[in-house]
């Protein structure tokens, strides 16, 4: 049996976390924490070592772009990058998976998750 991806959460909007958080659960994927700013974003990831962060762009106190870059500079992590602006969509990260615009939708989450992850992803 495979054993489930750990993912952090991130987005400055509760009802949007909470509402991926259910999600990625019933998709069968373990959500290990949760952030409401990059700040916030940065300690979960150290503090959890996931997987795979599934992050807002823009959000206060530090971007989900400039935590990623930090994590990233002690512990490589893929990143799935969410945002309702459509030119941010077109940047190239090297840790990056995919950029969603929001708002996203379950096959479209999927396929950015089995992206990263093909032998371990939940394809419902």
């Amino acid at each position: 049996m495979k054993t489930p991806l750990r993912i952090v959460i991130a987005d400055d909007e509760d009802d949007i976390r909470s509402c991926f958080g259910r999600l990625l659960r019933k998709l069968g994927y373990c959500v290990v924490g949760e952030a409401s700013d990059g700040q916030q974003l940065v300690h979960e990831s150290h503090r959890t070592t996931p997987d795979l962060i599934i992050t807002d762009v823009r959000m206060p106190n530090k971007s989900g772009l400039d935590a990623a870059l930090e994590i990233n500079q002690q512990q490589a992590i893929p990143v799935i990058f969410m945002s309702s602006y459509e030119e941010v969509a077109g940047q190239t990260i090297e840790f990056a998976v995919d950029f969603l615009l929001k708002p996203v939708d379950v096959p479209q989450l999927q396929q950015a998750i089995c992206k990263a992850f093909p032998d371990r992803c939940n394809p419902h």
